[in-house]
């Protein structure tokens, strides 16, 4: 199982796109930094039940709290979950494009 991480906005860079044309079926998404913006679209059709995460911080540095928060396969997660997530799986993969 991979963790996939995203620090780019879908509206600004093509690095969402690029994960999700490589996301498998038990793979994680973690989306951090503006990577958070993609909460707002419906990005995630392509990867029905995927486990999506992204950072409490970044989420609420861009005000995104709300959205996540009606996301239901979206998990706001704090800095020691990241590392949790990073030690549970293997490969990483960063999309940062």
């Amino acid at each position: 199982m991979t963790l996939h991480i995203v620090n780019q906005s879908p509206f600004s860079s093509n690095a969402l796109q690029d994960c999700l044309e490589n996301f498998a079926q038990g793979d994680v998404l973690l989306l951090i930094e503006d990577g958070v913006y993609a909460l707002q679209g419906e990005f995630f059709r392509a990867i029905p039940g995927a486990r999506i995460y992204c950072l409490e911080v970044d989420t609420a540095a861009r005000a995104q709290e709300a959205t996540a928060s009606a996301k239901p396969n979206v998990e706001v997660i704090n800095d020691i979950r990241w590392v949790q997530l990073c030690t549970q799986h293997n490969p990483i993969v960063s999309w940062f494009r």
